[in-house]
């Protein structure tokens, strides 16, 4: 597996959330977090949305735009993705997300692409 198909993975779970956050924010809201959907958490989830299209579309596009220099954003993509699995492994062990085989799945998924993005950009 090449660099540029892990970050096109990434981008993809990424595009996942976008989806659930723009689709289902209800959803997302009673699964996650266990409250109701109310209008200031949905433009939350939406400005969310937007910030994740943004760093989905960075991560489709460096292996065409910059492929020189695709390790070192694979890199910072790596620790940012890490950083995340670990923020929300806090989320979920603080009670702040729902524990949830669901939940759980999340940062062991982040992590995995982390890893990924991390042995394929030392290649």
């Amino acid at each position: 597996m090449a660099l540029s198909l892990a970050l096109r993975i990434s981008a993809a779970y990424i595009g996942v959330w976008i989806l659930l956050l723009v689709l289902a924010p209800a959803m997302v809201a009673s699964d996650l977090f266990n409250v109701e959907l109310n209008a200031s958490l949905q433009a939350q989830m939406q400005t969310t949305a937007l910030a994740g299209f943004g760093v989905a579309s960075l991560h489709w596009m460096i292996p065409s735009w910059a492929p020189d220099n695709m390790a070192k954003f694979g890199r910072l993509a790596a620790a940012v993705w890490a950083a995340f699995a670990l923020l929300n492994a806090y989320f979920i062990l603080a009670g702040i997300l729902v524990n949830s085989a669901q939940n759980i799945s999340t940062p062991v998924i982040m992590a995995v692409i982390a890893i990924l993005l991390f042995v394929k950009s030392k290649d």
